[in-house]
């Protein structure tokens, strides 16, 4: 049977399609880039824009569900959803359109679910992990192992948030780039892990930081999934991109389509991440939530399988 899985996020809307028999095969996977929580900072509101152009792409989607004979359909929606005080009047929008009912999903579940889709495919001993999860409106950072989802860290900034609250120069000014980093400096005052050599990140900013290393003239999962980036390496496309105006980021080799504007705060808040925990290199997930949602449908699946023999 096949079943679907959406993710809602501030910046893009993400669809996975699989089979779920003895394990979870990806059918289908793709992202669209809608911007559903563009000025929701300074106005605490999704606008009327934002949600058609959200509601225009879950459209699409549905039409690619429809095709393949999806049993099921699981759709959540993270920080901008969480955050704005007409997330109601979307919901209901994209309920009676399309037929879709978002679950608005906690920092923890989101934590969870991000947990669940990186143990399947890079969580093979009990050693303990540090998760990156840098989205547009929220980034979590989550410990675990092959056993347990041990704890997690949700903040309230994400590459969409720190443009908007920083950035005003195409390309950024340099007292812009310093007050930024100060910023994501001043949030880092969680617990840190001691000795973490790696880090495993997903989402999109981390993603197209891959394909940009590649240099990919069109998205190849395969050859980013599992990719990894050493903290030098990350350092020098920080510094590059720096130095771009959008649209030269956009013209580059692997630069996703609207992601432009953002990369460059999403890279530096993930440099200053790693640098925190000490960390050396990035090991790319390319899955995230969508997956994870996945994974707990086929556990669930496996445990009726089970009482009914």
């Amino acid at each position: 049977m096949n079943y679907a899985s959406i993710d809602i996020g501030t910046n893009a809307i993400l669809l996975m399609i699989a089979e779920i028999t003895n394990t979870v095969n990806e059918i289908h996977d793709t992202a669209v880039i809608t911007r559903l929580g563009e000025g929701l900072k300074q106005t605490g509101s999704l606008s009327s824009e934002a949600m058609e152009r959200t509601i225009n792409a879950l459209r699409g989607f549905k039409t690619v569900i429809d095709k393949t004979r999806v049993t099921d359909i699981s759709c959540v929606g993270t920080a901008a959803l969480r955050e704005a005080r007409n997330s109601a009047i979307f919901i209901d929008l994209v309920k009676e359109q399309l037929a879709f009912e978002i679950r608005v999903i906690s920092e923890r579940e989101e934590a969870f679910y991000t947990y669940l889709s990186v143990r399947q495919n890079f969580l093979d001993s009990k050693e303990d992990i540090v998760i990156i999860d840098i989205g547009g409106g929220s980034t979590e950072i989550i410990y675990g192992n092959r056993e347990n989802f041990i704890d997690h860290v949700s903040f309230p900034v994400g590459s969409v948030k720190l443009t908007e609250m920083f950035i005003k120069h195409d390309p950024p000014s340099g007292d812009e780039i310093r007050l930024l980093i100060d910023f994501i400096r001043s949030t880092l005052n969680f617990p840190r892990k001691n000795h973490v050599r790696s880090v495993i990140g997903t989402a999109g900013t981390i993603t197209n930081l891959g394909s940009i290393s590649k240099g990919l003239k069109e998205w190849d999962k395969k050859q980013i999934h599992g990719l990894i980036l050493s903290s030098k390496r990350i350092d020098e496309m920080a510094h590059h991109l720096i130095t771009k105006t959008i649209s030269e980021r956009s013209r580059m080799a692997g630069m996703e389509k609207g992601r432009e504007d953002i990369i460059l705060q999403g890279v530096l808040l993930l440099k200053e991440i790693m640098s925190y925990f000490g960390a050396e290199e990035l090991i790319i997930d390319t899955n995230g939530v969508r997956h994870g949602i996945l994974c707990e449908r086929f556990a669930s699946l496996n445990v009726q399988s089970e009482t009914v023999e």
